[in-house]
């Protein structure tokens, strides 16, 4: 069954989890100024569907895949209306899926299950590659290295990095202790980075390129259940544990940076603010709880950093995903009329639009002139300014403008990566199905010349 509401916000977050009568449902939030509004709310039909264990949305955001337990990855839109499964007939045992993710055009889907990992062709409808390795079941798949390679990691505790065309692994990683592997996930400011966590509770760094251990940043203890580089600030990941922890660590430091505790309960997921200023997790009891990172330090409690929070499932929350910025080319953008609020597009700067997610506010810019005045308003009761005040000013004025300047070139040169990229693996797309459409009228001319010479012999 669905239902849905207006959405105002681009970001929104999906959840899948339990419900009092044993079945899963799948539900999307709207973040608002002060609260989180139900936009969108399925419940799965056990026998057809099973239970949903992971939800992950395209890079387009305009698909939300769940993974189930019977019928393999499920297709929605973001009211949660049907768009499509696959495989289209699960064959029974191996329609399960623990994890998926979306290739960057959102072209490709790889679902992490029964010991394989298989990569499905979105377009074609149709099996693409299956990355087999795994002596157990598959928890955790990745797109990395800018969708070159796909990492799995699975219950034998080992990593597996396998190329993405020619499916040659590339990378064996197996820690000095075997444990089950919970979740991985690649860096995108150091893309040969590798981060990932274990049953055992243990959070470590990984070189894949030299398939190399560079660092172990947590040892035994509590179960990790996700962990996850920050989109925005190099080397800073976080992570939860079944403990009630939330840790937030650079992977340069053997300690965390920040870390607050939820009480009688687990935390079972995490999600990024792709401005990193926020940060959702969902506990065991069924709560998901919306966090301000900024105020995430030691010994911080949950009153101080949380934004909201809502119960979401009457059972564990199994998985959360939350919305990034649709890269520019799936963008239709319109030019806005003289004194409209300008939209937010990937240009815009971070930190603007996180403000307006974490407080409410709205885009409203004043005007240039306005912006100048209050730039240099002097603060006191002596009328006539001081060089020394004037001076103070002018420095804090131009540091403020190399902030934004340096923010702005930053986005834009991860926009022109992110380009170039989805450039690059369309042309690869392109040729591979030329390959394919080649060897496909080769095998037919083939074939037509064993049924002529065959006629002739006759």
């Amino acid at each position: 069954m669905t239902s849905s509401s207006s959405s105002t916000l681009a970001a929104l977050v999906a959840t899948c989890g339990v419900e009092a009568d044993g079945r899963s449902s799948i539900r999307v939030y709207d973040p608002e100024a002060g609260r989180a509004t139900l936009a969108a709310s399925r419940a799965l039909e056990r026998r057809a569907e099973g239970d949903a264990r992971c939800v992950a949305w395209s890079p387009s955001n305009g698909a939300l895949c769940a993974g189930t337990t019977e019928a393999g990855c499920v297709l929605m839109k973001p009211d949660l209306s049907d768009l499509g499964r696959v495989p289209e007939r699960a064959v029974a045992g191996e329609g399960e899926v623990h994890a998926v993710d979306f290739s960057a055009g959102s072209r490709y889907l790889v679902a992490g299950g029964t010991g394989e990992a298989r990569v499905w062709d979105l377009k074609r409808k149709r099996e693409h590659r299956v990355f087999s390795g795994h002596t157990g079941g598959v928890a955790t798949v990745k797109y990395g290295m800018f969708g070159r390679v796909v990492g799995s990691g699975g219950h034998d505790g080992t990593v597996l990095v396998r190329d993405v065309e020619s499916g040659a692994t590339k990378a064996k990683l197996s820690p000095p202790t075997l444990s089950g592997v919970t979740s991985i996930d690649f860096s995108e400011y150091s893309p040969q980075h590798l981060v990932s966590a274990c049953a055992d509770g243990t959070v470590r760094l990984w070189d894949a390129e030299v398939g190399e251990l560079q660092s172990t940043l947590t040892v035994r203890g509590s179960e990790c259940y996700q962990v996850e580089f920050s989109p925005v600030a190099p080397g800073l990941v976080g992570y939860v544990k079944s403990d009630g922890r939330v840790v937030l660590q650079d992977v340069a430091s053997p300690t965390p940076s920040g870390a607050l505790t939820f009480r009688s309960t687990q935390v079972t997921c995490m999600a990024w603010h792709y401005s990193g200023f926020g940060l959702v997790v969902g506990t065991s009891n069924g709560v998901v709880t919306w966090l301000d990172t900024r105020k995430i330090s030691g010994g911080a409690d949950i009153a101080t950093c949380k934004i909201y929070d809502v119960k979401a499932h009457e059972g564990a929350v199994n998985s959360l995903s939350w919305q990034k910025p649709v890269p520019h080319s799936f963008q239709v953008e319109s030019t806005p009329a003289r004194g409209d609020n300008l939209p937010d597009s990937p240009m815009t700067p971070v930190a603007e639009k996180s403000n307006r997610l974490l407080h409410g506010q709205r885009a409203h810019t004043p005007p240039a002139a306005a912006l100048a005045r209050e730039e240099l308003k002097l603060v006191g009761t002596n009328p006539i300014p001081t060089t020394a005040d004037v001076s103070s000013l002018l420095d804090a004025a131009v540091e403020k403008l190399g902030g934004d300047l340096s923010a702005r070139v930053r986005d834009v040169h991860l926009e022109l990566l992110r380009q170039h990229q989805l450039q690059q693996e369309e042309t690869a797309r392109m040729f591979a199905d030329m390959q394919h459409a080649q060897l496909e009228m080769a095998a037919e001319i083939a074939a037509l010349r064993i049924a002529l010479e065959n006629s002739r012999s006759a």
